[in-house]
């Protein structure tokens, strides 16, 4: 089970962003919140994934860094109360999903190391957003109107579905060079996952062969491993490199508005995209425009090590009918497990960027009835769960929030604490905390139900009355503020 946290975001001018909570399992925030945006702090995200990124000397504090920067933007304090209580409000075994619906200058910033503005660590990997194994992200820009998402799940999947691996490769006057890796990463990725062939059957084609005739035939996932770039605002991916003398003569260009046309008659499902920046909106966007349900990119240079082992996983999910939110995670994680330069944990598995229009994120379904199913979906989920305990074990677990403070030791602190005018005063500075945040919330003991019924319940009447709008973290800050030590 999977509930949606819905973000929605845009530039109101050059230096503000407006912030909305669509939907969530906490409640809305319907009036935008107009955040404080600096142009070159945007640039600055997007400058960190230079060439070798992933192997800088100070990555992790870059990373958390910028992470932090951009939670300002996309997380301002009332957003971040009802996220926290959304992950609350979940049921063992649920995920949140966060699905961000953002304007073309956001949309593909990397969202994906949103850092956590509760946690104090300069640069604790478990601080980032997506270290809680429960969240996935994904995309869903409003920059075009789509038609109405189909009223049905997609249809189940019965035996093998056919991957199309498409890979770009070099040629000199030697002949073949495999300069991006892509039959490496093509030969590693099919061994690995044999273990699926019942539900997956992968086909390998040199993008400079015949790729239109290859997508004329279903292929429920396209898989591209190579480059991608954007000419004139127009995205498109490299289909072949020509040498001579070792200068580059020609390179074989198939731009994004093209592909889209193929895929769709292919009746693809979900493409990925292991290639540098492919996961710039000038790149996906006739992609999803065509109504392609969802599509895996990146943000900047990848290595030939992570896209093998992030699409392994992601396959190896999805094949067996898990959701790409699971599926997300999982890879995610292995990254973090198998991933890594110089004895230190990857950063790659914040580099893959999902998009999703669809609104149901289970891609291949399959007959859960089916006993070779349901006993490949417990093993994927099992090989998970023992990839999350072993890097949480070595790195450590995503921190404790405020969310997480017992009920009732909160309440007896406050009885215990303030007296009935003491509290009254502390509805008065939860009311102005959220006012100078951008909501507007009539909170005072009158609200609540009064004096009359009795310390306890008012108190008790407070908790819930703000728990219910998501702003519990308020009253907790409030009260640790007050009376240190007392929560």
């Amino acid at each position: 089970m999977v509930a949606e946290f819905q973000i929605r975001a845009w530039q109101g001018d050059a230096r503000h962003v407006q912030v909305l909570v669509h939907s969530s399992p906490a409640g809305d925030i319907r009036k935008p919140l107009t955040v404080a945006c600096n142009p070159q702090q945007l640039e600055a995200a997007r400058a960190v994934f230079r060439p070798g990124w992933y192997v800088g000397s100070d990555i992790e504090g870059e990373l958390a860094r910028m992470g932090r920067g951009l939670a300002e933007l996309l997380l301002p304090r009332p957003v971040y109360a009802l996220l926290l209580s959304s992950l609350q409000s979940l049921a063992p075994g649920e995920m949140l999903r966060l699905r961000l619906c953002l304007d073309a200058a956001l949309v593909d910033l990397p969202w994906e190391f949103l850092y956590r503005p509760d946690v104090e660590e300069a640069a604790a990997m478990t601080g980032f957003l997506l270290f809680d194994h429960r969240i996935s992200l994904v995309r869903e820009a409003p920059a075009f109107e789509r038609g109405p998402a189909p009223a049905q799940a997609p249809a189940e999947l019965a035996g093998r579905q056919r991957i199309l691996y498409a890979g770009a490769r070099w040629f000199d006057e030697g002949g073949v060079r495999d300069q991006w890796g892509v039959q490496t990463e093509y030969q590693k990725l099919a061994g690995s996952l044999a273990r699926v062939s019942d539900f997956l059957e992968f086909e390998f084609l040199p993008m400079e062969e015949d790729i239109e005739g290859a997508l004329s035939k279903p292929a429920v996932i396209f898989h591209y491993s190579g480059h991608t770039d954007v000419d004139k605002n127009a995205g498109y991916l490299v289909r072949d490199v020509r040498l001579a003398q070792g200068q580059t003569q020609a390179v074989g260009k198939l731009y994004s508005f093209e592909l889209a046309n193929l895929l769709q008659r292919a009746g693809t499902r979900l493409a990925v995209f292991s290639a540098c920046n492919s996961g710039r909106w000038e790149f996906v966007e006739p992609l999803l425009r065509a109504g392609l349900p969802a599509l895996v990119g990146t943000q900047g240079e990848l290595t030939v090590q992570g896209a093998q082992i992030f699409c392994e996983t992601l396959y190896a999910r999805l094949a067996v009918g898990l959701s790409l939110d699971e599926a997300l995670a999982a890879a995610r994680f292995q990254l973090l497990k198998e991933g890594g330069f110089y004895g230190r944990p990857s950063v790659e598995w914040g580099s893959f960027m999902a998009y999703m229009p669809a609104t149901d994120a289970v891609l291949l379904p399959r007959p859960a009835e089916q006993p070779e199913v349901a006993a490949s979906q417990e093993v994927a989920r099992r090989s998970s769960q023992e990839a999350i305990a072993e890097v949480s074990g070595r790195i450590g677990s995503a921190p404790e929030t405020a969310s997480t403070i017992n009920r009732i030791s909160l309440r007896k602190a406050i009885v215990k604490s303030f007296t009935l005018d003491e509290e009254a005063l502390l509805c008065a500075d939860i009311r102005q905390a959220l006012a100078d945040d951008g909501v507007d919330l009539w909170l005072d003991l009158d609200a609540l139900g009064g004096r009359k019924q009795g310390e306890e319940a008012l108190v008790l009447a407070l908790i819930e009355y703000l728990e219910r709008r998501g702003y519990l973290s308020y009253l907790v800050e409030a009260v640790r503020r007050e009376r240190p030590g007392s929560v």
